[in-house]
């Protein structure tokens, strides 16, 4: 199967912090060979004052621009020097300049719309003395404006050997699975599908191969019956992306409490870095505590990548 290239939107604002998911990227397609980068660069927009008609304004106003555009090809070579250090070559980077009206948020998953992108790269706190993409913005400001595209977080160090899908009985879940499945077939990671249940006492672990000798007990209970069939639609949609079986295991841990905390230490305990999970729109009090799951998750992960998509 022929894996189709892949199209990643990075906003960035002049600081290498904000180029720092590249370093992750490089780790997870050594060779960078099929991943195609879009920088992107919201200018601040020029003071009113400017919009006047006087010969005087008009002068420092072309002269502000000429600056501004001077800082912008500056920002842009600064990144591409480092995109290059990383593996990416020319003709995989694409530029787009834009004066910001809206948050940041806002016009990244709008652009992200218009160019079709398979995902949002972002780094998960950005502060900076220029516009930082997430500076005071939660990553919640992205989910709250970015219905379509998948976004990828990253914090910290990562080495991206392992990635675990979080299986959930929604439709969200499957819907990672088949983004997860899509963007990390050309990888070499192995990848866990993970549920949390509390209908176990301790870990059970298997391959996707085994999931039918080493979870017979397990699924003929109520949570096993009912989570089952997304645990083998979300493989099956790896699958069929181009993920050899081989690399697919299933992992089943028991809830004790909090289900973020529950993975994340999961994750941290077998070297973990990068974790997928489903995001469903909050309706009603008992669907926004489900969805808290993925916000607590954004809130509290470090040294990993999260890959969320609604």
């Amino acid at each position: 199967m022929e894996n189709l290239p892949k199209c990643l939107l990075l906003p960035i604002d002049g600081t290498p912090e904000s180029l720092r998911p590249v370093e992750f990227v490089a780790r997870l397609y050594p060779g960078v060979r099929n991943v195609n980068l879009i920088l992107t660069y919201f200018v601040p927009p020029l003071p009113p004052i400017y919009e006047e008609a006087s010969h005087a304004l008009q002068k420092r106003r072309r002269e502000a621009l000429a600056s501004r555009e001077q800082d912008t090809r500056h920002v842009f070579s600064i990144a591409r020097e480092i995109l290059h250090a990383e593996g990416f070559s020319p003709e995989l980077i694409q530029e787009h300049v834009q004066q910001k009206q809206m948050s940041v948020a806002q016009h990244a998953c709008l652009l992200a719309d218009v160019k079709k992108v398979d995902a949002i790269l972002v780094q998960k706190k950005v502060s900076s003395s220029l516009e930082g993409f997430l500076k005071g913005e939660s990553p919640t400001a992205l989910l709250r404006h970015c219905l379509a595209s998948p976004i990828w977080f990253t914090e910290g160090e990562m080495d991206a050997r392992k990635a675990v899908v979080c299986v959930c009985p929604e439709k969200a879940s499957l819907r990672i699975a088949d983004h997860a499945g899509f963007m990390l077939a050309e990888s070499a990671c192995a990848i866990t599908l993970l549920h949390v249940t509390k209908s176990i006492a301790g870990p059970v672990a298997c391959r996707f191969s085994e999931i039918d000798e080493k979870l017979s007990g397990w699924s003929v209970g109520a949570d096993g019956l009912e989570v089952l069939p997304y645990i083998y639609k979300s493989a099956v949609s790896m699958i069929e992306n181009g993920v050899d079986e081989s690399r697919i295991s299933v992992s089943l841990i028991p809830q004790r409490g909090d289900t973020a905390h529950e993975i994340l230490s999961w994750c941290g305990s077998n070297g973990v870095s990068i974790v997928a999970v489903g995001h469903s729109q909050p309706v009603g009090i008992w669907s926004f505590l489900k969805a808290s799951v993925t916000r607590k998750i954004l809130d509290d992960f470090k040294n990993m990548a999260v890959l969320v998509a609604q």
